[in-house]
């Protein structure tokens, strides 16, 4: 029997890869968003900047999103078991099975160990309480073992931090409360890093990942991302320019 010639088979191959994406995009009608509750950000009630901006970038007729907001360890775990499309957010790591698109969601601010009394090096904390928030296992930037100590907020870990409870809380300076802003000594841990989407790497994944990805973009050229900010600041501090700078022509 006769093999087909080179640009048939090419054709034919072009052929069911487009039929699998087709098949992709119809099985992506209906998604859902796994995502930890922050203020103004991501709401059980389906608002938050996070989501309007994932909505206004995934505008695909018909397709509708499902919100699933809880605590961050738990919606982590709810993408990691599967039943979440998408997870807001995470920095970009080498996680096996997650896939991450070329626009981030935003900007985390720096990392920093707080403490009530100078610390000269982190070495000091070596078996001491630490505390950050549950899921956020910032242990592992630590270079030292610690007595790990999650809690349900940032107030709470500065709370339990100024009765001598923790030795140090690693959060970000804007959880600071007032009354201890002058009070507390800090060392950077982590410099300010992009959050992004996370999703699910197989074929309605990457689809969902390359439609967000233009969508972005199409916010980004229009002035439209920086409206839904309706912060200045805020916005700037996105570093949006960076991901425009690598965007395909």
């Amino acid at each position: 029997m006769n093999s087909l010639p080179g640009g048939i088979l090419v054709l034919l191959r072009a052929a069911v890869l487009l039929s699998l994406l087709l098949s992709g995009v119809s099985q992506a009608k209906s998604i859902v968003v796994a995502a930890g509750e922050w203020q103004g950000y991501t709401h059980a009630n389906g608002s938050g900047l996070y989501f309007d901006i994932l909505r206004e970038a995934l505008n695909q007729p018909d397709l509708k999103m499902h919100i699933r907001v809880s605590n961050w360890k738990r919606a982590k775990h709810s993408f990691l078991a599967g039943r979440a499309d998408i997870l807001i957010c995470d920095y970009k790591t080498g996680q096996s099975g997650w896939f991450y698109p070329r626009w981030h969601l935003d900007y985390d601010p720096s990392v920093k160990v707080f403490s009530m009394v100078q610390l000269k090096e982190l070495t000091e904390l070596t078996e001491q309480p630490v505390g950050w928030l549950l899921g956020y296992d910032f242990d592992q930037y630590l270079p030292v073992p610690v007595k790990a100590y999650e809690v349900a907020s940032h107030a709470e870990g500065f709370q339990l931090l100024s009765h001598g409870r923790l030795k140090a809380f690693i959060s970000y300076q804007t959880h600071v409360p007032a009354v201890l802003q002058s009070q507390l000594s800090a060392i950077e841990l982590q410099q300010a890093r992009a959050m992004y989407p996370v999703f699910r790497d197989d074929l309605q994944g990457r689809l969902l990942a390359k439609a967000y990805d233009e969508g972005m973009l199409r916010l980004y050229q229009s002035g439209r991302l920086k409206t839904l900010f309706n912060n200045a600041a805020l916005y700037q501090q996105a570093r949006y320019s960076e991901a425009a700078e690598q965007a395909p022509d």
